[in-house]
């Protein structure tokens, strides 16, 4: 509060009550007025107060300021002359505001004042010693007033610089803590190991950058249009909700290391290894999980790489091997060899037999799993669930999607890799589709048997020198590269070879400005077992 209105408060508080006063004395005792003395008191409490209103107070000294309930106390005096009204109860007021910002010299100073009026001009009865103590009642008890409301401005001060001091610590420790915060948080998103922390509620306290980029969230971890999806193993099948690594982990159950994999935003394989460890934590936040997760997709890459270069040599070292077994063989059967070369012949047959061995054993153990495509899949459930997944960008989009043809469409194959290829053709329609726009997939039979999957949209379409080249690798048409469309060109190669390994073909069909329309069609038993 400034120093004006301060002042403004107490003397109006003080005006008012004698105001009030000497309304109540006009209307009960209207002859009081007849005393000169009493109405001079009342008129010197009006001036005072208009004189208040009016002056700068900010210019003014503390010293001039205490002039003020000083003057109210000779205004109390003056009217303590009228008999029968006892208005010195009033003195409490002015005695008050001095107490309140004055030290105790100019309390007393106060008081000193209220006695002088209190010998000379109040309305004094009965015996002298009666005055005596009289007077002296009043001014032991405003002493006593002034000198408890000292004390306790001086505690309430105290207090308050004591609370402004430990407010400012508090203040520069809650900003010494949030530098820290961000520094840490600085750090930890510079990492490239995903870490999140999990309440015991199954909330993500906190996370960093590297797992946003891995699992396809914003800020504040809100899923993007195409969120990743964990796997039980690469082209396995999806982890249920609640068997994925946050929700383990929000049970409390321990992981060290453990394989998942990731099919991300961006229609890539990531390999993860995933620990947990508790981190400390109140009684209010509850247990606190730390889940680190480790992209090893490189690691395993460059392993398979090494894998793979040890299939191709053990496979060309094995040919020369071959024939040096074989030549040798030959020349043991001749009867002109001296004992001598027979023998060393012998030693040279033996070490390329050993080492035919260990070639074939590396080979072996190099060479990858065969993948068997004999597994009854309903292309059906197939769509219904790859349009599910891109119903909430298709409808943020505003882009109508609808399934139509057959209910039902049963063929034997692969049901990730064939999932695969729908979600990428599905991807495509999306992508390439303008807001207001629609996306068919219908299923059918053909006459020849074969299982017919069509994805038609309304979308920006391509011109025919692009639908030569699309099934190339990394071609992009010349709308996409230009138009800011996100892709890799990959989707539709791989779309392609996935068809092409389940005995099948694709063809397209597109016009600028009116369309794509992609036809996949399927052996319900392909002929080969083998991807």
């Amino acid at each position: 509060m400034s120093r004006r209105a301060s002042i403004w408060r107490w003397q109006l508080i003080f005006v008012s009550t004698t105001v009030a006063i000497a309304v109540l004395v006009a209307a009960l005792k209207p002859t009081v007025f007849a005393t000169p003395l009493f109405t001079a008191g009342l008129l010197l409490s009006l001036v005072a107060t208009i004189i208040v209103l009016v002056l700068p107070w900010d210019r003014i000294p503390p010293a001039g300021i205490l002039a003020v309930p000083m003057v109210d106390i000779a205004a109390i005096g003056l009217t303590t002359q009228a008999p029968d009204i006892r208005l010195g109860f009033l003195w409490v007021i002015p005695i008050t505001w001095i107490a309140t910002y004055y030290s105790m010299i100019a309390v007393f100073g106060g008081i000193a004042l209220i006695t002088s009026f209190l010998f000379t001009i109040a309305n004094q009865t009965g015996l002298f010693s009666d005055v005596v103590l009289r007077v002296l009642i009043t001014a032991f008890a405003l002493g006593f007033l002034g000198t408890t409301i000292r004390i306790g401005v001086k505690r309430s001060r105290a207090s308050s610089r004591l609370l402004r001091r430990r407010s400012e610590q508090i203040d520069r420790i809650a900003r010494r803590a949030e530098t820290h915060e961000r520094r840490v948080t600085q750090i930890i998103d510079a990492l490239d190991t995903a870490l999140v922390a999990l309440g015991d509620d199954g909330v993500v306290l906190k996370m960093n950058d590297a797992y946003r980029r891995l699992y396809g969230v914003d800020a504040d971890g809100i899923a993007l249009p195409a969120p990743a999806v964990e796997y039980d193993d690469r082209e396995g099948e999806p982890v249920p909700v609640h068997r994925t690594v946050l929700a383990r982990a929000s049970r409390g159950e321990h992981l060290d290391g453990e394989r998942v994999w990731l099919y991300d935003a961006d229609g890539v394989w990531r390999a993860l290894e995933v620990s947990t460890r508790p981190m400390a934590s109140d009684a209010d936040q509850g247990a606190v999980t730390l889940v680190r997760i480790d992209d090893v997709t490189a690691a395993l890459a460059a392993a398979e790489e090494r894998r793979l270069m040890s299939a191709i040599l053990t496979h060309e070292l094995r040919n020369p091997l071959t024939a040096i077994v074989g030549h040798v063989d030959l020349l043991l059967e001749r009867d002109d060899l001296p004992a001598r070369a027979a023998d060393q012949l012998t030693v040279v047959a033996g070490a390329a037999e050993r080492m035919q061995d260990l070639v074939t054993t590396a080979l072996d153990s190099s060479r990858p799993a065969r993948r068997v495509l004999s597994e009854p899949v309903d292309l059906h459930a197939l769509v219904q669930a790859s349009v599910s997944s891109f119903l909430p960008t298709a409808t943020a989009g505003r882009i109508r999607v609808d399934v139509t043809g057959a209910s039902a469409l049963l063929i034997y194959g692969d049901a990730f890799r064939l999932r695969q290829v729908i979600d990428n053709l599905l991807s495509n329609a999306v992508k390439y589709t303008a807001a207001g726009g629609s996306i068919v997939v219908s299923l059918d039979v053909a006459d020849d048997a074969l299982a017919e999957l069509v994805v038609a949209d309304t979308g920006s379409g391509m011109a025919p020198a692009d639908v030569e080249r699309l099934f190339e690798p990394y071609f992009r048409g010349e709308q996409a590269a230009h138009g800011g469309v996100p892709g890799t060109g990959l989707g539709l190669v791989t779309v392609r070879d996935i068809v092409t390994a389940h005995g099948g073909t694709v063809d397209v069909h597109s016009r600028l400005g009116e369309g794509t329309r992609m036809r996949v069609r399927l052996p319900r038993r392909p002929e080969r077992n083998d991807a």
